[in-house]
């Protein structure tokens, strides 16, 4: 309620000496925290949303009206976000605050349905004129066909010198980086040292829980798109440890030894 009034809302409530009645059709938003609406909500005005109460925190900590199609009653929430975290300075930044500050830019996350018909036409009218090619194209076709094979080749090539040529130059610089700090640090003095050690630490600690955060996303990502199997979360995490355990035994095994435990006889 003082969230809502502190943005210039008005606030009612199912009760006596309410200021807004339940009917009332000039409410927009109607807040309710149960998995499933009662069988008289069906009686009020159509016109309004009705939400969970995390909507209006998320809102006011990101200082704009979210959409409340991710906030319906029942459904799955988005994650609860602190506005007290600095992201640049934790070195991550999660998934739902990158959509978030998109909406805030202007962009729009799916693409409306009123484009639709337009690659359809686009689509038959394209068809229409390929249905009858000129003869030209028909004589030509074969080296046109051979010209485009040998410069997607070229193309291919091209491309893998300068991934190659790319990952050789970070290599040398990433020598080049770690030489410097060698030679810094024998310059220093001990006390200096010891610092710029445990300043290391703390990035390298930092950098670590970084890297666990996009572990932890790409698995989540990955499982959304395996869902459709019908396999769950912890299914799909003891098949991958599994095969982890199966390929640590076959390489294993190359080297003369084994990893199965022997029975002790008595």
């Amino acid at each position: 309620e003082l969230i809502i009034l502190s943005y210039g809302g008005k606030v009612g409530w199912e009760g006596k000496d309410s200021p807004i009645f339940a009917e009332d059709a000039s409410v927009t938003h109607h807040v309710v925290d149960r998995p499933k609406l009662l069988p008289g909500y069906s009686k009020l005005p159509k016109s309004r949303e009705y939400i969970q109460p995390q909507w209006i925190l998320d809102c006011a900590n990101f200082n704009f009206v979210l959409p409340v199609e991710r906030y319906g009653v029942g459904s799955g929430l988005p994650p609860h976000l602190s506005p007290w975290v600095d992201d640049k300075e934790e070195g991550y930044v999660p998934k739902y605050k990158e959509e978030v500050e998109r909406l805030k830019n202007g962009e729009v996350l799916e693409a409306g349905n009123d484009e639709e018909p337009k690659l359809v036409e686009s689509e038959e009218s394209s068809s229409e004129d390929e249905s009858v090619p000129p003869a030209n194209s028909v004589i030509q076709k074969g080296n046109a066909e051979e010209d485009d094979e040998s410069s997607e080749e070229e193309d291919e090539e091209a491309d893998v010198d300068d991934d190659e040529a790319g990952r050789k130059a970070l290599k040398r610089k990433e020598t080049e980086d770690e030489e410097a700090a060698r030679l810094a640090k024998a310059l220093m003095s001990k006390k200096a040292s010891r610092l710029y050690d445990r300043m290391q630490h703390g990035i390298a600690q930092k950098q670590s829980k970084v890297d666990n955060l996009h572990k932890k996303r790409r698995e989540i990502e990955s499982t959304r798109e395996k869902s459709k199997e019908g396999k769950t979360f912890l299914k799909q995490k003891v098949e991958r440890l599994k095969q982890e355990r199966r390929d640590k035994e076959d390489a294993y095994k190359n080297t003369g030894g084994s990893m199965k435990k022997k029975r002790r006889k008595n």
